[in-house]
C-alpha cells in the first residue's frame, strides 16, 4: 500500500519575490565587484612591475598569493626558475621543521669501560660562542666519567664544501667547513677593542699560528690553518672577524682536549647499528632558526641540513636527504626543484617563485603566524630587513633575504593595511647595478601594495 503524499503548497508574496531578487543582485553585484578589484590591482601591479627601469636591468619575477582564498592575485614570470641565494634557507627550515619536528639528535655515543665512542650529527652548537647557554653537548660531555674518548667520522659522507661553493671564498666568514662533529662554529674568531690592544684569538688554540703578512687585514692559508694579519688589523681601532679554520680530525681531537681535559683519539669507524649505540636527543632552541633566517647564518643552515640527514638515516650524506625531500616532502611545488645545499651559496640551485610561494604556504598552514613572525627577518625590525620595509607603527614584512652579486631576492608574508596576510616571492637575477637600488624600489612596490590590498 503505498502512503499517501501531503502536499505542502508554498506561496510567496510580489515583496517577498522582489525582496529575494534584490539580496541575489547585491551578492552578484558583490562578487564583481571583487573581481573588478582584484584584476585592477593585478593591472596595476604588474604595470609597476613591467615598466621599471630598475628591474628591466636584470630578470624579475614576482607571486603573489592569497592563503586565505586559495588563489594567486598577481604573478610575474613566476614559472621562471631563479637562483635563489639564501632564500634557500627557507626551504631548509622546512625540512627541519618538518623532519626533526621539536627536538633534534645531539650525539651518538657507545660507552665501553672507560673509553666514549662518539659519532657526530652534524648538531652546530658544541662550544659555538653565539649559543652560550644553550650548548646541551658542552654540558653533557664535561659530565661524562670516561678518561678517553674516540671521535669516530666513517658515517660523514658529505665534502667539506658544497656542490658549486666557491673554492676562493675560504676565507671569509661566510663559508664555514661541513662536518660531523662541529666545534666553535668552525671557525675561528679575531677581535681586538682598542686601537693599543692586541689581537684576541678564540679558541686560543690557534693563537701560535697567527703570522704577520699583508695584504689582507685577516686572513689564512689555503691548505693550512696557518692565520694571517697585516698592518691594516694592528690600526684598526676595532676588529671582530671570523675564518674557517681547516677542519681535521687530528685538530678537532686538540680542540677537545683543550677544553675538557680527556684524553682525545680519532677513528673513522662507521657508525654500528642501532642496537648496538645510543643517542643523545635535545630540544631545538628557536634561537637556531632565528640565526638561520634572521642573520641568514650559512653554516647553521648546513648543519641542519646534516642533522636531518642524521635523524633519518643515522649517517650523513647531503646529496641522499636532499633527494629524499624533493621527492616527498617538497614534491607538490609547481616546477620542480634543483636543490644542491642548505644555505644558498651555491649558483647551482634553481627554484620558481611559485615554488617558494607554495613552501611558504607549507609553513603558514604547519606554524602560527605569531611564531612564524618571529622567526622571520621583520621589516624595518630586525634581522637583514632590519633598515628595510619600515612599517609606520609595525612591521608588515616578515620576509628572507637572499643576496649574492648580481642576486637579490625577498620571499614572505605581508600584512596589508587591513591586517590580512599574504605570501609572496620577488626574485631578481643578473641584476648588473647595486643591489640598494632594487630594495628601493621594490620597497616602493610592497608599500604601494599594503595599502591597495585588502
Amino acid at each position: 500500500m503505498n502512503p499517501q503524499k501531503t502536499a505542502f503548497p508554498i506561496s510567496f508574496s510580489n515583496q517577498y519575490i522582489r525582496l529575494l531578487l534584490a539580496i541575489c543582485l547585491v551578492i552578484s553585484a558583490s562578487g564583481v565587484g571583487q573581481l573588478h578589484a582584484q584584476s585592477r590591482l593585478r593591472a596595476e601591479l604588474l604595470e609597476k612591475i613591467d615598466s621599471s627601469e630598475v628591474f628591466n636591468k636584470g630578470f624579475t619575477g614576482f607571486a603573489l598569493f592569497d592563503p586565505e582564498e586559495r588563489q594567486y592575485l598577481c604573478t610575474y614570470q613566476a614559472d621562471k626558475y631563479f637562483t635563489p641565494a639564501s632564500n634557500t634557507k627557507i626551504l631548509t627550515f622546512m625540512a627541519a621543521q618538518t623532519l626533526l619536528r621539536s627536538e633534534w639528535p645531539v650525539i651518538h655515543y657507545n660507552a665501553v669501560g672507560d673509553t666514549l665512542m662518539l659519532w657526530g650529527t652534524g648538531y652546530p652548537l658544541l662550544l659555538h660562542p653565539d649559543f652560550i647557554g644553550f650548548d646541551t653537548l658542552e654540558n653533557w660531555l664535561a659530565q661524562r666519567p670516561e678518561q678517553t674518548w674516540l671521535i669516530a667520522n666513517g658515517h660523514f659522507y658529505d665534502q667539506r664544501y658544497g656542490e658549486g661553493w666557491s673554492w676562493d671564498d675560504y676565507p671569509y666568514g661566510y663559508q664555514m667547513e661541513k662536518a660531523a662533529l662541529p666545534v666553535y662554529g668552525n671557525a675561528v674568531h679575531f677581535s681586538k677593542q682598542d686601537h693599543l690592544a692586541p689581537i684576541e684569538v678564540t679558541p686560543e688554540y690557534f693563537e701560535d699560528q697567527l703570522i704577520y703578512q699583508t695584504p689582507r687585514t685577516i686572513g689564512r692559508y689555503e691548505e693550512r690553518n696557518v692565520f694571517t694579519f697585516s698592518d691594516r688589523a694592528l690600526a684598526a681601532k676595532k676588529l671582530e672577524r671570523s675564518i674557517s679554520f681547516r677542519y681535521e680530525l687530528p685538530v678537532v681531537a686538540n680542540l677537545l682536549q683543550d677544553t675538557f681535559h680527556r684524553n682525545i683519539h680519532f677513528t673513522s669507524d662507521t657508525l654500528p647499528r642501532a642496537q648496538w649505540r645510543k643517542t643523545l636527543y635535545a630540544p631545538i632552541p628557536d634561537t637556531v632558526y632565528q640565526l638561520l633566517l634572521q642573520d641568514s647564518d650559512n653554516f647553521i643552515a648546513e648543519q641542519l641540513l646534516q642533522i636531518t640527514s642524521a635523524q633519518r638515516y643515522g649517517y650523513i650524506h647531503t646529496g641522499r636527504i636532499l633527494r629524499f625531500l624533493t621527492d616527498t616532502l617538497l614534491a607538490r611545488t609547481p616546477q620542480p626543484l634543483d636543490w644542491v645545499d642548505g644555505s644558498g651559496l651555491s649558483r647551482y640551485n634553481k627554484i620558481t617563485p611559485q615554488s617558494i610561494v607554495t613552501v611558504l604556504d607549507q609553513l603558514h598552514q604547519q606554524i602560527s603566524e605569531e611564531r612564524l613572525f618571529q622567526l622571520f627577518p621583520a621589516g624595518g625590525v630586525s634581522g637583514t630587513i632590519q633598515s628595510w620595509y619600515a612599517g609606520e607603527k609595525e612591521a608588515y614584512v616578515f620576509a628572507k633575504t637572499g643576496t649574492l652579486r648580481h642576486i637579490h631576492c625577498l620571499s614572505g608574508y605581508l600584512v596589508s593595511a587591513s591586517g590580512k596576510t599574504y605570501i609572496f616571492s620577488f626574485m631578481h637575477n643578473n641584476y648588473p647595478n647595486k643591489i640598494s637600488e632594487l630594495k628601493e624600489e621594490m620597497q616602493l612596490v610592497l608599500e604601494w601594495l599594503r595599502g591597495a590590498l585588502e
